[in-house]
């Protein structure tokens, strides 16, 4: 019979009914939190979080159970679900059992060749406009100047290109929505919808704008579509859900803008993060950058670069796949929360216990990456990225439960990078202090990322 309960540390006054200390430890520095239960306590940790029994997963093959063969023994945790729909709605990304199997199957079809050309497209577009406007020695604040980009990447492929005013105005509602994320306790508390009465009130009046921008931007490409014919990634989506059939009710318009409104918001701060920490990396990297300035100068040779390019653009795909894994965007898969009693690693889960997973743990893990720290592409080079352990490098998730989108977000990468390097390089501003994590929706720097921008050498013709 499995032991019960793997190691872990000790629940100290679990004697009076809940354990308050580890998940306070778990609120205000989840990542120093976990990386010391990891190296502690080894692949499987056992802890409380007030009257909840916790459970950490840090092995490849361990993280391979619980979301691929035995997945359908768990579903994600209720309380986080709530607290993702407050903020980004109801969506596939919070969808359980047979409501995720028919939305799961319905956008599927979406999400292909034609929907990847058509980020790409909008990635480039948005990324020229961005560097249009900058000039050499030019200051820019890192984060927000990529979230930027993505919301007008993300809006471009779903509706058509977005003015100024537009994009300006849903950033602002989206940045109040992170901040009301940030506000709440993400893992833990359930607030049943109450929040302090401004905090609601920003958090509404966000909502109302996000809505109002969704609405307006709709309106307008179904105007378009109607003249032109041509399909922008909603009308594909609602395409693809008319014609699938045999998966159960199609999903309405309505249902529809919701996964779009989902996507947008989860979207684009997992891309802008990811370009953040890449363009941090590489100025603090140059000979990393020089070689990646080289393969775009081969492959590109000072045209726009396309999907039919990143192929040949392995260079650039192994440095954001390394960059992904030392700054992980998804930091924390989605929490499971047991259906059943089920065992794990020779250990019992009980039904009701809480399991979570942790890219930033798994990836930093010397075992499955020697030197860790080490910002080294070369550990996605053809045949080393073979020998990673499935379930070690989980940027996207894992299992039938891994992110939709995580193709096509790639894709835009592939393209906004060399886009971004073929004009501009950036370094560091002079007096730029240590930067410090914050563990949001995505793993993000706490504090402005304070860049200057150096013009690119064109690339000499071959």
């Amino acid at each position: 019979m499995p032991t019960r309960y793997p190691p872990g540390p000790a629940n100290l006054n679990f004697w009076c009914g809940f354990t308050w200390r580890h998940a306070w430890q778990q609120l205000a520095q989840p990542l120093s939190f976990a990386t010391q239960l990891a190296a502690n306590y080894g692949d499987l940790v056992f802890y409380r979080l007030f009257i909840y029994e916790a459970y950490q997963i840090n092995h490849p093959d361990l993280i391979r159970e619980v979301l691929v063969t035995k997945a359908d023994k768990f579903q994600k945790q209720a309380r986080q679900r709530e607290l993702i729909e407050r903020v980004a709605g109801p969506g596939i990304l919070t969808a359980e059992g047979a409501e995720w199997i028919r939305k799961r199957r319905m956008m599927l079809p979406a999400f292909q060749a034609q929907i990847g050309q058509r980020m790409a497209n909008a990635a480039v577009v948005e990324s020229r406009t961005m560097t249009d406007g900058w000039t050499e020695g030019q200051e820019v604040d890192l984060y927000r100047t990529m979230t930027s980009l993505m919301i007008r990447t993300v809006g471009h492929s779903f509706f058509g290109h977005q003015t100024s005013a537009e994009t300006e105005s849903v950033a602002r509602a989206l940045h109040t929505l992170a901040e009301c994320f940030l506000d709440t306790d993400y893992s833990l508390v359930r607030l049943s919808g109450w929040l302090p009465a401004l905090n609601r009130r920003r958090q509404r009046a966000a909502e109302a704008a996000i809505a109002a921008y969704f609405a307006q931007a709709n309106e307008r490409r179904q105007s378009k579509a109607a003249a032109s014919g041509d399909r922008d990634l909603l009308g594909l989506l609602l395409a693809a859900a008319d014609g699938c059939d045999g998966a159960g009710p199609r999903m309405t318009e309505a249902e529809i803008l919701a996964e779009a409104r989902t996507m947008f918001f989860a979207g684009h701060h997992t891309a802008a993060a990811c370009l953040t920490w890449t363009l941090h990396l590489l100025a603090l990297h140059p000979h990393i950058q020089d070689r990646l300035l080289t393969e775009i100068g081969e492959v590109l040779e000072n045209r726009e670069p396309t999907i039919a390019d990143v192929p040949r653009l392995r260079y650039t795909t192994q440095v954001l796949q390394e960059s992904m894994r030392l700054y992980p965007p998804a930091w924390a898969l989605f929490a499971r929360e047991a259906l059943e009693p089920v065992e794990i690693g020779g250990y019992t889960i009980p039904r009701g216990a809480w399991v979570f997973i942790y890219p930033w743990v798994i990836h930093r893990d010397a075992r499955f990456f020697p030197d860790p720290l080490a910002f080294q592409p070369e550990r996605f080079a053809r045949g080393a990225r073979e020998t990673i352990p499935e379930g070690a490098y989980i940027p996207f998730g894992l299992g039938p439960h891994n992110c939709i989108g995580g193709r096509i977000a790639m894709t835009a990468l592939q393209m906004a990078l060399p886009a971004i390097l073929q004009r501009f390089t950036l370094e560091l501003a002079p007096g730029q202090p240590p930067i410090e994590l914050q563990t949001a929706i995505s793993l993000r720097p706490r504090r402005d990322v304070r860049m200057k921008v150096r013009a690119t050498p064109p690339a000499p013709r071959s």
